[in-house]
C-alpha cells in the first residue's frame, strides 16, 4: 500500500529541515495521536545524521474492537531515519511494536523551498504486510487489506499532522 503526503509549511526550508531532523521529539505535544517521541540513537557524520526515534501512540489510537488483542505497550514504532544534508532529504524505515516481522514500512521525505517563507514537504513510502503463515490462506488474503488499513490509520495521520506540528512548533519558537 502506497503512502503519499505532500504538504506546505509556512516557514523557510532550513528551519523546517532542522526542526524535523533535530527537534521532532519536542513536537509530541502538537501531535494528538502521539503520547511521546523519544530519541533512542543519534549518530552524526559529515553531511549526514542517523536517528532512531521511538514514537509512542496515544492509547486512544487502538480501536475498541482490537483492544483485547493488542498490548498497549506495543502501540509504538521505531523510526530509523538517515538525513542527507546536501540534497535535503531523509530516508526512513518504520518498525511497528506489534507484528514487527510482518509489517514493513519505508520511504523518503524531501524538502523543497517554494519561496523564502514556504517549504513543500513530500513524504512517499510503502507499507507491506505479510499475514501468510499467520492465518489460513483465504482468511489472510481477505484480512490483509483490513490490517493494512489499521496500520496506515496508525501511521499516516502522523505523516499528515507532522506538518501542522512543525508549523506550530516553529511558530512557538518565533514567539519565544
Amino acid at each position: 500500500m502506497e503512502i503519499s503526503v505532500v504538504t506546505t509549511i509556512p516557514h523557510p526550508q532550513k528551519d523546517v529541515w532542522l526542526a524535523m531532523r533535530d527537534h521532532m521529539h519536542e513536537m509530541a505535544p502538537y501531535l494528538p495521536n502521539v503520547d511521546a517521541i523519544e530519541v533512542k540513537e543519534r549518530h552524526e557524520t559529515p553531511g549526514q545524521v542517523k536517528l532512531v526515534n521511538l514514537w509512542k501512540a496515544a492509547k486512544t489510537e487502538v480501536p475498541t474492537v482490537a483492544r483485547p488483542f493488542i498490548d498497549p505497550a506495543k502501540m509504538n514504532w521505531l523510526d530509523y531515519a538517515t538525513w542527507h544534508d546536501e540534497k535535503q532529504y531523509c530516508e526512513w524505515m518504520l518498525q511497528v511494536g506489534f507484528m514487527p516481522e510482518r509489517v514493513k514500512c519505508k520511504g523518503t521525505t524531501s524538502f523543497r523551498a517554494l519561496d523564502a517563507g514556504r517549504t513543500e514537504v513530500k513524504i512517499l513510502g510503502n507499507l507491506d504486510l505479510e499475514l501468510k503463515g499467520l492465518l489460513p490462506g483465504l482468511i489472510a488474503k481477505s484480512a490483509t487489506p483490513k490490517v493494512e488499513a489499521f496500520v496506515i490509520k496508525l501511521v499516516q495521520p502522523n505523516f499528515e499532522k507532522t506538518s501542522d506540528a512543525v508549523t506550530r512548533y516553529l511558530d512557538a519558537q518565533k514567539k519565544a
